[in-house]
This record gives structure tokens, C-alpha cells and sequence, in this order.
């Protein structure tokens, strides 16, 4: 038996709702991680165990939470509606901050990493490295970004939460009106939920 296209967006919203609370939880449980991180390890000395390792695993392990961070938002907006018919540039204009600030944090993250790193495997404490206005400026600023994509993170997924994103029936009435640009009809991109 054929269904209807509405019975056809019903299945597919059911079948995904599952996935689709995991990947927020996820997305939040890496952010709250990355917080972690961010608050630590400028702080933490460790004695009794290998310096340089623990300094370098540091640095990969909160890249690597960024990367799969980055994999997580990419995979929520993949299941939208728009993206599974390849209509890309809507979501890419809408979600173009997201697309920005990933890795632009992510490259602050690792060039302040990397400078930490070096300046603690060439001996310096951590406490020393507050010395160097250089650093303090860095972290300053690396800090100030971490609060625009840990609010852009939250905000994505708000946004993503809008059920409309995810049926067919609603973009097909949009467009089939021809009133996409006009926003005469409630464009889940622009205006409810979905607002910025």
C-alpha cells in the first residue's frame, strides 16, 4: 500500500526522533567537556606523572572533542529536509556562523595549545606562563570565542529542534506557493522556532 506524503513525514520524524534527542545531548555533553577542559588545563600541573605526554594528549584530546563537535552539528543539519534533497544553500545561510565559528575555534584552540605546550616542555610551570603577556592575550581572546561557539552550539540546536525543518509537506507548501522569499508563508529558516 502507497502513504500519503503527511503519513510518509509522520514515519520519517518517528523513526528519527531517537537520534534526533541523541545528537543535542551529545552535542552538549562535548560542549560542557570542551568547558572543562578550557577551565583546566591552564591550571593543572601534574607531578607524578610524564609531562610532555599528559601536555600533548591535552591538546589532541580537545581538538578531537571540537572535531567530533563539528561531526555532530554536521550530522544534525544533514537531516533536515533541505539537505536530503541537496537544496544546501538555504541551511548554509542560515547557518552560516555555525560553519564559521567551528573552525576558527577550533584553530584558536590549538594554536593556544600548541604555544602552551611548547612553552611547558621547554620547562616553564603553568603558573609561569601567566607571566607572558603574550599568553595571557591569547587566552583572553580564546576564551571570549569559546562563549560565542558554546552559545552558537546551544542556539544551532534550538534552532534544529523546529519539527518543520524535517517535513516534507511543510517545504513543499512553502515553495509550491512561491513564497519563499516573500515570507508570506511561515518559512521554518526565518521565522518561529527557527529564528535567530
Amino acid at each position: 500500500a502507497s502513504r500519503s506524503p503527511v503519513e510518509s513525514d509522520t514515519r520519517h520524524l518517528k523513526m528519527g526522533y531517537g537520534l534526533m534527542l541523541g545528537y543535542p545531548v551529545f552535542l552538549m555533553s562535548l560542549n560542557v567537556l570542551d568547558l572543562l577542559m578550557n577551565s583546566s588545563f591552564e591550571y593543572d600541573e601534574f607531578e607524578e606523572v610524564d609531562q610532555e605526554i599528559v601536555v600533548i594528549l591535552f591538546v589532541l584530546l580537545q581538538t578531537f572533542v571540537q572535531i567530533f563537535a563539528f561531526i555532530t552539528m554536521f550530522l544534525m543539519l544533514s537531516n533536515t529536509y533541505l539537505f536530503q534533497v541537496g537544496i544546501i544553500g538555504p541551511l548554509i545561510t542560515n547557518f552560516k556562523l555555525t560553519f564559521a565559528i567551528h573552525p576558527i575555534y577550533m584553530a584558536m584552540t590549538c594554536l593556544l595549545g600548541v604555544y602552551r605546550a611548547g612553552q611547558q616542555l621547554s620547562g616553564l610551570r603553568a603558573r609561569e606562563l601567566w607571566d607572558s603577556e603574550v599568553y595571557i592575550a591569547a587566552s583572553l581572546i580564546h576564551k571570549l570565542t569559546a562563549v560565542i561557539y558554546y552559545y552558537n552550539n546551544m542556539n544551532t540546536v534550538m534552532k534544529l529542534g523546529d519539527a518543520s525543518l524535517y517535513s516534507k509537506s511543510a517545504w513543499v507548501q512553502l515553495f509550491s506557493q512561491g513564497n519563499a522569499v516573500s515570507g508570506t508563508t511561515r518559512n521554518p529558516l526565518q521565522n518561529g522556532a527557527g529564528a535567530s
